[in-house]
């Protein structure tokens, strides 16, 4: 007998129903798994971002919650045009406020040498409480980026003493993944890349400290692919 069973016995031994009477069964809400999975394994590794990169780096502390672990860096009043901010920017809040998210678990690397780092990367997941949903907001996702493609994000936060711009440029649509190559006016270089699998949504942001890569988001899409072939041999 499985340990559930025995708590859902002890829990049914304990009730005063009359003679003939068949106490409410509690057996199917005791013995529920946990819907739960280890997200963190969806991750990169850092061998596998050497190998990609050719370079060698140091990962981040994985952080993982439920939706409070999402970005508040950027409200939708700061941005303009507001539609374009899950394009320039990682995980925010304001971009998955409307969604049914279950939890989110993500991570930070930095690949370089002696001289300081090279490439340096950033790598989220987000589960939502099903496929559908997950389909449902990458689709969205996709037609907005796919809109702001040359466009100018605009950020002001007057109060934190913040003003910027980013031009997107080269975003790429496919059927699970959607990229893109953010040009920010502190002079860096940004690759983007989203993509969906199964109840989940992945993130990649990938700086090219050096300067703009000549194949545009390719390393951001493969570390996606990489993610979400993971989620889907989970």
């Amino acid at each position: 007998m499985t340990a559930a069973a025995v708590g859902a016995c002890a829990i049914l031994a304990g009730c005063s129903a009359p003679a003939g009477d068949a106490p409410a069964p509690r057996i199917a809400e005791v013995a529920k798994p946990s819907p739960n999975r280890m997200l963190d394994q969806a991750l990169p590794t850092a061998e596998e971002l050497t190998t990609m990169f050719g370079a060698s780096g140091f990962m981040g502390q994985v952080v993982e919650g439920g939706a409070d672990m999402l970005l508040q860096g950027v409200r939708e009043a700061e941005a303009s045009p507001p539609d374009c901010v899950s394009t320039g920017y990682r995980l925010e809040k304001v971009v998955y406020q409307a969604s049914p998210v279950r939890s989110v678990v993500s991570q930070s690397w930095a690949g370089g040498d002696a001289n300081g780092p090279t490439v340096t990367g950033f790598f989220g997941v987000v589960e939502f409480i099903d496929a559908d949903a997950a389909q449902e907001f990458f689709a969205s996702s996709a037609d907005k980026w796919h809109r702001c493609n040359g466009q100018t994000l605009v950020l002001s936060q007057p109060d934190r003493g913040a003003q910027g711009s980013s031009r997107i440029t080269e975003v790429g649509v496919d059927d699970e993944i959607v990229s893109a190559v953010v040009m920010q006016d502190a002079g860096s270089t940004v690759q983007r890349a989203l993509g969906v699998a199964g109840d989940c949504i992945v993130e990649v942001e990938i700086t090219d400290v050096a300067g703009p890569s000549p194949t545009g988001a390719r390393h951001a899409t493969a570390v996606a692919d990489l993610m979400m072939d993971k989620i889907a041999h989970s």
